[in-house]
């Protein structure tokens, strides 16, 4: 809901960024077509080969008029249902073919302020570009609007609105309408209205079209491997002929935002919603301001004060890594926002305390060390940014040019950007943050916001009675904790290497170490400057004993909040904050605990000693535990999506009598005992086998030397992994036939039909490989029929599950989601497509169709860290034969899986009566409160 960007009126004119003093990336190339078709290409050959493409049109949900609302996106879902050049229904399997997949290398956004359509084309072959501009071409002025396919996206528009619609994303629409009333924002959500969707003709549609695809209104956008002056000649030759439209075009006209009074409240009633949703919040305007150094720096003050008054609240709330505060800039709206959960009647309360924190703040100030907490860490990720701008995919850059080139936001070159906006923030001063803070964050102009099941609505007399008699009393300063040097153990002499081997398939090196501590290593330039690390400790679930599935549920939560040593977790925390991108300990792998981490390499050393810590004695602090515990349980009980209830229930059908694999329910987390997870943790911890896989832009001997010093100076840990046969024999009675699965009421119709087929067997390499593929042409059979042909579907999706822990264990999985009235009919027909294939033939098209993806994707996978590091490296010492596996399908196995091999596949593992296909429906119906009155919008009242 909140854009980071700002906006221009001047947006159909020339390039935006030529208003401004600041000097964009001189790598980009601006180009403009006699008929005013503009594009803007930037060479980026990080990644070899590859090439991101964008088509922007100038038109969005801000221009549509009162009963066009939606037509926008109406049209950007046409563009997918037949052009000039491809047919209805071929275009998916055209570029399938190509090797892209529909929804992750072909896919289309519409915003506020314009339509875009995405190509991620997986080699730079001139066809294949060729073949995209066509396509673009086609969007511009060759979408076709058959009758039969508009009303057939009129339900797969309706649907993607409802799986839109949860409680949560219509708490947050309901927010950022109450901020910006006055303005079209709060009147133009881009999805539609419901009523538009049903009732706009053919030839609406294609009147909107007409009026707003005109070359003057598009810019494409390229970002990768290309050659300049060919690509260039090939947009003159496609986009040349388009025609200039003979009207003038339209202004845009954003409206004028609500005085903010000195005391504004509202509030949006959702039933079923027990969790309330408290906002603080100030918008304000800034408008007539062109991009410059001066206006960024204005933002970044601001966002840098507003971090120092969210760090505060993280810690004063526990909220570990959530976010509380923020500044935005939101088009021409500057915008902060203060946000807190709250439930039960304490939410007058939580409003009262809030309003205490920002007076506190105002008062005094911040002080001289959390500015430099904050500062040490806005400048760490900021680095860490620019190393990763340098080596990222064409698709991780291209968004943010086309933002820029919309909003008149120059697009300067990344190096000189972040030099100098981080000398900016290093120079600011502790009294002009304060100052900055008090400026925006005026109480006087403040807005109060909830949202929840109200058995009352928030009374703005009321409460401001309440702040009136609460701000009669002084409040007293902030006292924070003064900052302590994080003391790590002594580990005495470094571990020596044992053993090494060298894995030539993959270029990786294995290493075990004096104490058994193992050490796989693979170095990349992939991401410049960066680490990922990998560390597995004993055997996690497979050594879970318990049957109460909350223990596992709060065991990872109640030991990291523990910290080591007498250290306080704050300090854990910040110090991780301060060296490390990202910090996650868990136990899904279910054969180990496990820590991930990406770091810059000089925060590798942080992370191993921490981690080492943890290892050297793991205990379970008492208040610890009982916090853990009880934001658990109030998660669960304030949950505002009731829809995972029935997936939890799902597990417990897939999964019988078996804990490792549930979701607790609240009576369950209440009956954890601390002692519980201690016994649990206690000895694989201090003890069991332990493999870190690193993969990066790090020095190999430097790496070895770090580990050595730290967790290969560890006491003896076991040479090879305990035992855990019958923890590993996932053998049960797999649950099959119809089910339903009814959930607590708040969520409307939403609902979900799942066909899951359970095989408890081990297979062989290649018949594995044949179920990839037939998951892919399930999946492609699936969106054709429920989402093409019945448009009672927006993003159905297939997949082939497999579980390192457990050989014998593999699900193919069907999720479709669904009205509930619908529910029963697609299970039916998800089974009907089974039986097809399981029974019936298979065309090598589709084997074509299917493969080509997913070979495109293991290409491209063996240049990801992520995909290294996930299923390659992982567990090599441990586990040889993933690595070998991951070697096999890289070097071509699906390509050598014939239509046979499918057709067996099918025959064996996809028979129906093998199925369990259940849906998952509200238990009754629920309809989503009304918004507040500035949200209604009636056929009848515009008539009228």
């Amino acid at each position: 809901m909140l854009l980071p960007i700002s906006v221009s009126q001047a947006k159909r004119d020339a390039w935006l960024h030529e208003a401004s003093s600041l000097e964009p990336d001189e790598r980009i190339v601006w180009g403009e077509l006699e008929n005013g078709f503009k594009y803007a290409l930037m060479p980026h050959r990080a990644k070899p080969g590859l090439v991101s493409m964008r088509l922007m049109v100038g038109v969005g949900s801000l221009d549509e008029k009162d009963d066009e609302r939606g037509l926008a996106h109406f049209v950007e879902h046409m563009a997918f249902e037949g052009t000039r050049n491809f047919k209805p229904g071929e275009l998916i399997a055209f570029f399938q073919r190509l090797g892209m997949s529909y929804g992750v290398d072909v896919n289309a956004f519409t915003y506020h302020d314009k339509t875009v359509y995405n190509l991620e084309l997986p080699q730079n072959d001139a066809e294949l570009v060729e073949q995209g501009l066509r396509l673009y071409r086609d969007y511009a002025d060759g979408i076709l609007f058959k009758p039969e396919r508009v009303e057939n996206e009129r339900g797969v528009i309706l649907r993607e609105k409802q799986a839109r619609d949860t409680p949560s994303s219509k708490i947050a629409e309901a927010s950022f309408r109450f901020s910006f009333t006055g303005t079209k924002l709060a009147q133009r959500n881009p999805i539609g209205l419901e009523w538009v969707v049903k009732e706009t003709s053919v030839e609406q549609l294609k009147a909107f079209y007409r009026k707003w695809y005109r070359p003057d209104l598009m810019t494409l956008v390229v970002v990768g491997d290309f050659d300049r002056d060919d690509l260039e000649a090939r947009i003159a030759d496609n986009f040349s002929s388009l025609e200039e439209s003979e009207e003038k075009s339209p202004k845009r006209k954003f409206g004028k935002l609500a005085r903010s009074r000195p005391f504004r409240s509202g509030h949006y009633d959702v039933d079923g919603v027990e969790r309330y949703t408290l906002e603080v919040s100030r918008t304000w305007e800034e408008r007539g301001n062109v991009d410059s150094w001066k206006r960024r720096e204005t933002d970044a003050r601001r966002a840098l004060a507003t971090s120092l008054f969210n760090e505060r609240c993280r810690i004063l709330i526990d909220g570990m890594s959530e976010r509380f505060a923020n500044y935005n800039r939101i088009y021409d709206f500057p915008y902060c926002q203060l946000t807190i959960s709250s439930g039960g009647e304490f939410w007058w309360d939580a409003f009262v305390w809030l309003d205490q924190l920002l007076r506190q703040a105002q008062t005094y100030g911040f002080t001289q060390d959390e500015l430099d907490y904050v500062k040490s860490t806005w400048l760490q990720s900021s680095r860490s940014s620019l190393s990763s701008y340098e080596s990222a995919e064409p698709r991780m850059l291209i968004d943010d040019l086309v933002d820029s080139i919309a909003t008149g936001r120059v697009y300067v070159s990344s190096r000189e950007s972040t030099e100098r906006m981080n000398a900016y923030i290093e120079s600011l001063s502790l009294e002009e943050v304060n100052k900055e803070f008090n400026r925006i964050w005026k109480l006087k102009r403040l807005s109060y916001f909830m949202a929840g099941d109200l058995n009352r609505p928030l009374d703005a007399d009321v409460l401001k009675r309440r702040f009136m008699d609460d701000r009669k009393y002084s409040v007293l300063p902030y006292v924070p904790k003064l900052p302590e040097q994080l003391e790590y153990t002594e580990l005495g002499e470094p571990g020596e290497v044992e053993e090494i081997h060298s894995i030539e398939e993959v270029g990786a090196r294995t290493y075990r170490f004096s104490n058994n501590a193992r050490l796989t290593f693979l170095h990349t330039k992939n991401e410049k400057d960066t680490v990922r690390a990998l560390v597995r400790i004993g055997g996690g679930m497979l050594e879970f004993r318990d049957s109460n599935p909350g223990t596992h549920a709060l065991a990872m939560s109640s030991l990291f909040r523990s910290g080591f040593g007498g250290q306080d977790i704050e300090e854990v925390y910040k110090e991780l904050r301060t060296n490390v991108t990202s910090f996650v300990f868990g136990v899904e792998d279910h054969d180990a605990f496990t820590y991930r981490a990406v770091t810059q390499v000089d925060g590798l050393d942080e992370v191993f000693k921490v981690v080492s810590e943890f290892l050297l004695a793991p205990n379970i602090d008492p208040e610890a535990f009982a916090l853990a515990q009880s934001k658990l349980k109030q998660s669960r009980e304030l949950e505002p999506d009731g829809m995972n209830e029935g997936y939890r229930f799902l597990n417990r059908l897939l999964y019988p009598d078996d804990p490792r694999f549930h979701s607790p329910s609240i009576s369950e987390i209440s009956e954890v005992t601390a002692d519980r997870i201690t016994e649990w943790v206690e000895k694989p911890f201090k003890e069991g086998y332990l493999e870190v896989a690193v993969v990066g832009d790090v020095n190999e001997a430097a790496l070895v030397d770090l580990f050595g010093r730290t967790l290969g100076a560890l006491p003896p840990r076991r040479l090879l992994k305990s035992e855990f046969e019958s923890a590993r024999s996932m053998h049960f009675e797999a649950a099959t036939g119809r089910r339903n699965i009814e959930y607590a009421s708040g969520m409307g119709d939403t609902a979900a039909s799942v066909v899951i087929w359970t095989i408890q067997e081990e297979l062989t390499l290649k018949q594995s490989a044949s179920l990839y593929i037939l998951s892919a042409v399930l999946e492609s059979r699936i969106r054709e029929r429920v989402r093409e042909e019945m448009g009672a579907s927006y993003s159905p999706s297939v997949r082939y599950e497999t579980f390192p822990a457990y050989e014998s264990l593999r699900h193919i999985r069907a999720d479709v989601d669904c009205q509930k009235a619908d529910a029963g009919a697609i299970l039916d027909v998800v089974l009907s497509l089974s039986e097809e294939l399981s029974s019936g033939t298979i065309a090598d098209e589709e084997l074509r169709a299917a493969v080509a993806p997913l070979e495109e994707g293991l290409k491209q996978a063996w240049q990801d860290n992520s995909y290294l590091l996930e299923n390659v490296l992982y567990a090599m010492q441990e586990y040889p034969e993933i690595t070998k596996n991951a070697v096999s399908y890289r070097d071509g196995l699906l390509t050598t899986i014939t239509v046979e091999d499918l057709k067996e596949a099918a025959s064996r593992f996809l028979v129906v009566e093998d199925a369990l296909a259940v849906a998952i429906v509200p238990a009754d119906k629920t309809d989503i409160a009304d918004a507040p009155d500035w949200d209604q919008s009636r056929r009848a009242g515009l008539a009228k």
